[in-house]
């Protein structure tokens, strides 16, 4: 066998693993907007003013099993969602969102994986401490045997699928939420 041939069988043994190697780690790429109404944009008090807070997770993520995705993902996930919806100020800005990851629901094994993602969620004004939106939103994610063959891998993408249909229906609300009322200063006598 020649040298040129060996060389090319190496080489497509060397490609044929790559392929199957594990894709990487979670990305934080944000949900697809599409369908939303981002034309008319949030009011104008929410427009790129919103810095995100803290990020944690819950005591109910590990059902049945631990989920990978950490806070700092799921963060940056959050930040680059407020900026493509043109909510988000990189830092200083009027209001603080604060999230925790209340639960995970995922199943043991499966051929279509659906995992339930639900988020607690705390907008409130840097300068007064006020709330100005709390809420709790369930979303669904599922990933099928078309995404991967491996359950580990099929719960991944479930998880990722979830929390991003969670930020995109956050993006949905955080659009409808009336221009907060500015306080009326109080006339001393």
């Amino acid at each position: 066998m020649s040298n040129v041939l060996r060389m090319a069988l190496a080489m497509t043994a060397l490609l044929a693993l790559a392929a199957c190697a594990r894709p990487s780690m979670y990305e934080a790429r944000p949900p697809d907007l599409v369908g939303l109404d981002v034309s008319r944009g949030p009011a104008p008090a929410f427009r790129n003013a919103i810095t995100v807070g803290s990020v944690t997770i819950g005591e109910d993520t590990g059902v049945p099993w631990r989920s990978d995705l950490s806070p700092p993902e799921i963060q940056e996930t959050l930040v680059r969602t407020l900026a493509l919806a043109g909510l988000g100020a990189p830092q200083g800005g009027r209001f603080r969102l604060d999230a925790t990851l209340l639960t995970l629901s995922r199943p043991y094994a499966g051929f279509a994986m659906t995992v339930t993602a639900q988020i607690a969620y705390r907008l409130s004004e840097v300068a007064t401490g006020k709330v100005v939106y709390f809420s709790t939103l369930t979303t669904l994610g599922t990933a099928t045997l078309d995404d991967a063959i491996t359950n580990t891998l099929r719960l991944r993408i479930a998880d990722e699928r979830a929390v991003r249909a969670n930020l995109r229906a956050l993006v949905g609300e955080l659009f409808v939420l009336p221009e907060p009322v500015a306080a009326t200063p109080v006339a001393r006598r």
